[in-house]
């Protein structure tokens, strides 16, 4: 891989690492030639950690958000004032992690067998966040779990296409990625490319485009196959690189190269 440096990580958790580990994270992955990491947000206060991290640091940019989980159980009565104040911010790139998330969640133990309600939360709070979205003319970051039936029509109702975004750690059938590529949403690729029985991402990532698609790692989570470190981190972004030029059958450098781009036009950056 070329040594100059135009690996990116579109979606991280910074904030998710002992304050005393982001420097030597962020070392790490700048000499594996990683040039930008966005650190989102997945409530308000790790909305204004991440803006915090940002501002301290040249290679990283923040995203601002309520994650699916959090709306489920605790949508704060405040969230728009004040994630739009952290929208505002020069060093905001984008508005995520938002989204839907339909399949029990063994971190927050969250079982929507036994509450549907929960499920049923997250919608209005997604759909205010893609409104804020079009309102501060920022891109989206899109979670989305056993959630594909639904993310096409509240995307298009809510006119998502007007910002765009990036729809991560994308496991939806070629369909679907079809209607999200047509709708302007670009598609992220993590880890999870890495293990050998992924045979169905793998085949779907095949017909995905080049200029739709975008590299993260989801540090601290999201371990690649084989990894040896208990926590994932931005570095490993350059292993996703290699795994997915593989996939799509071409030299590592124009993946990069191509992502580089797909990067800076979502996030309107020039450097």
């Amino acid at each position: 891989m070329s040594k100059e440096r135009k690996l990116t990580d579109i979606h991280v958790h910074l904030d998710q690492y002992p304050p005393e580990e982001i420097e030597q994270v962020l070392k790490r992955a700048e000499k594996a030639n990683v040039r930008w990491i966005v650190t989102s947000g997945m409530d308000l206060q790790s909305s204004e950690r991440s803006v915090e991290i940002a501002a301290a640091h040249e290679q990283v940019l923040a995203s601002v958000g309520i994650h699916p989980w959090v709306t489920a159980e605790d949508f704060p009565d405040n969230f728009r004032e004040e994630l739009y104040s952290l929208a505002r911010r020069d060093i905001t790139v984008a508005i995520g992690e938002v989204g839907l998330d339909f399949i029990d969640n063994v971190f927050t133990g969250v079982t929507y067998h036994d509450n549907q309600d929960l499920r049923q939360a997250q919608e209005p709070a997604f759909r205010e966040q893609i409104a804020l979205a079009c309102e501060v003319s920022l891109p989206l970051i899109v979670h989305c779990r056993g959630a594909y039936s639904a993310l096409p029509s509240i995307l298009q109702e809510e006119k998502a296409y007007r910002v765009g975004g990036v729809i991560h750690n994308f496991d939806g059938d070629e369909k679907t990625a079809t209607q999200l590529l047509d709708m302007g949403f670009l598609l992220s690729f993590g880890g999870a490319i890495t293990y050998p029985t992924a045979t169905e991402l793998r085949g779907t990532i095949r017909h995905i485009p080049i200029d739709g698609i975008l590299l993260e790692t989801d540090s601290p989570y999201m371990p690649l196959f084989e990894q040896s470190a208990e926590k994932n981190e931005p570095a490993n972004v350059a292993r996703v690189a290699y795994a997915l030029a593989k996939l799509k059958e071409i030299d590592v450098e124009e993946l990069v190269e191509a992502v580089y781009t797909n990067f800076r036009n979502l996030l309107s950056i020039d450097a």
